[in-house]
């Protein structure tokens, strides 16, 4: 008994085969690349908020910072130690600053030069053991030294010794208008020599300044605490002291920054971000994950709900389009096999067709013959315009000696207006495109090393005294040949990549070793290093690399590849097993060697 097959009809095979594509294409469009450009913009939202938390740490540290900087300099001044000796030797129950207005005088000339560091700090003071005072900046009201001496901020300076001790928000005490609303923060120090105190000096900033600095982004919660915990952004009242979620916040982020100065942190629904500050501080901004990313959860959904309106849309397109070309399509399937594309004409004429279906159908093939004609004219056309366009493109390409003899131009231009500077970038930029463009493929050591510090030497034009560096190669080995230009990709790695961390000094040294047949060289500098993932990605990608050329695939290699790897490359090809590569990193800096064997 034969089996029965079950054919499906034309108009279902057309339906469920374009049905299918319009799905996966929908499905591969929202997984591949609306997928990876929503998992990037996530990143790339984080990174702006990690941005915006550094930003804000920076400028809360300078803002305690520039008030502990003026206490430090009104404790070592001579004038202010004089002047409070003077006032705790006073028998006299007034104030003893009021009373002598030179030293009055003296003291505030002190404190106004030193406040002039910072122009927010709203009232600078200084105490005596007594109670006498001497203040500048916002108005003050009298008071009396029996009164000075009950300030809050004095007996949290006895309690901190000789240590910075910051206080606030709270309402100036000193100030005349105390009930107006207004909150600063106090940076206060006892003055101290040897084991005898002497008074002590306190620096105001008002609390809008650091209120400015945190609420930038109206979605962020930013919170600043000193040593003890004590919660000193943003003002609260008493009765809103810290949050169990607050304190959770806070320990989380002072685990995270045990080893480390900044920290970023995924916590249930939010996004928590830490820094440790100067001075003992430590800030903790805190975002809703809902919040950060509802723009980016908006297109998503958007985009979603627009994909499946589109592919219900061309899915029911299919099925009406479906139906049409069914009907009696094999007499015009046959006539298109018949298709003469050197005239592009259809070997039957829509009079011919059985159906209205098939005869529109025929009308649209010949018009489409019609157009494609026309597209293969208009492709000819603009190929041959192409050609052209080639043609006068090559023709019109600079030829790199020109290059070379602009810039002896420029530099005589120079010479002549006593610009040396550009003189000797000139020279050196020339002799840089001289050497690139010998057509050989290998050089000495020696050419490489001169190529390098004519590299270098520009590289102090640009960094000034911030750049230094070392060159000492042994005069046997420069007449060593190896591969042309790699060694100036390793310094340029590390003027561009080493030096991502702040150096007052970056310092490169190239020194060159001969051992038996084997010769090296050392290129060393003192930036950050190398970081774990970064040479775990540079050892797997050497094993790649090497596998690729032992195994005579160097095709599959990217030429674009440049830096260290670059040079890899290009000393495995020439050395093979005699290569020397080693890089060794550290957080005070990187070492990167390379070497071979001495041939004859």
């Amino acid at each position: 008994m034969k089996a029965i097959v079950k054919r499906r009809t034309l108009r279902k095979n057309l339906f469920w085969s374009f049905a299918l594509i319009v799905i996966l294409i929908a499905g591969l469009y929202l997984l591949l690349f609306f997928g990876r450009d929503y998992k990037s913009s996530k990143t790339r939202y984080l990174k702006d908020w990690e941005r915006l938390v550094s930003q804000i740490a920076s400028q809360t540290d300078d803002y305690f910072t520039s008030m502990n900087n003026i206490t430090v300099q009104l404790v070592y001044s001579n004038i202010i130690y004089e002047s409070l000796a003077a006032a705790n030797a006073d028998t006299n129950s007034s104030n003893f600053f009021d009373d002598n207005s030179q030293i009055k005088k003296n003291c505030s000339l002190i404190m106004s030069a030193y406040s002039s560091i910072t122009n927010q700090a709203s009232r600078v003071s200084i105490f005596g053991m007594r109670g006498d005072y001497c203040s500048v900046g916002s108005s003050r009201r009298n008071l009396r030294t029996s009164d000075i001496l009950q300030l809050d901020i004095l007996k949290a300076s006895d309690e901190k010794g000789g240590a910075l001790c910051i206080r606030g928000p709270f309402p100036d005490p000193l100030s005349e208008n105390r009930n107006d609303g207004r909150y600063i923060y106090s940076a206060s120090r006892i003055m101290k020599y040897g084991y005898a105190s002497y008074g002590y000096v306190e620096v105001q900033q008002p609390y809008e300044a650091l209120h400015r600095i945190c609420s930038v982004s109206p979605d962020m919660q930013v919170f600043v605490y000193d040593d003890s915990g004590n919660m000193l952004y943003p003002l609260r009242t008493p009765a809103q002291n810290s949050s169990e979620q607050d304190l959770l916040r806070l320990q989380n982020v002072k685990q995270h920054l045990t080893h480390a100065d900044s920290c970023l942190i995924r916590a249930d629904d939010e996004i928590l971000g830490g820094a440790k500050l100067k001075n003992n501080l430590i800030l903790v901004a805190a975002e809703k994950q809902s919040v950060l990313y509802s723009n980016l959860y908006q297109v998503r959904n958007t985009t979603v709900f627009f994909t499946l309106i589109v592919c219900f849309l061309c899915i029911l397109i299919v099925y009406s389009v479906s139906g049409y070309t069914a009907q009696s399509v094999e007499k015009l399937t046959s006539a298109v096999k018949k298709i003469n594309f050197q005239d592009y004409t259809l070997p039957i004429s829509p009079e011919e067709c059985t159906t209205d279906e098939t005869r529109q159908l025929a009308e649209a093939t010949g018009h489409m013959l019609q157009k494609l004609k026309q597209f293969a004219t208009l492709t000819s056309e603009a190929q041959a315009r192409e050609l052209q366009a080639t043609i006068a493109a090559l023709q019109s390409q600079i030829n790199p000696h020109f290059m070379n003899n602009t810039l002896a131009a420029i530099s005589s231009s120079a010479m002549e207006s006593g610009n040396m500077n550009v003189v000797y970038m000139c020279s050196h930029l020339s002799r840089m495109l001289l050497y690139t463009l010998d057509g050989e493929q290998e050089a000495t050591l020696d050419s490489e090393v001169e190529y390098t510090r004519h590299y270098l030497e520009l590289m102090r034009y640009r960094y000034g005294g911030g750049l230094k560096y070392d060159i000492e190669i042994p005069p046997a080995i420069l007449s060593v040949r190896i591969p042309r230009l790699i060694l100036q990709p390793l310094v340029e790695n590390c003027i561009y990549h080493g030096f991502d961390c702040d150096r007052e000094l970056r310092v490169i040294q190239i020194k060159g070793e001969q051992k038996d047949r084997t010769w090296t060289v050392r290129v060393i500098d003192n930036g950050c290093g190398f970081s774990r993932e970064a040479l775990q990605k540079i050892t797997a990608d050497q094993e790649k690399i090497r596998g690729l050329l032992d195994s005579g695939r160097s095709s599959f290699m990217r030429s674009e590849e440049l830096g260290v790897l670059n040079t890899f490359s290009r000393l495995y090809i020439r050395q093979k097993e005699h290569t020397v590569f080693e890089i060794h990193s550290s957080t005070a800096g990187a070492t990167v060697i390379i070497g071979g064997q001495i041939h004859d």
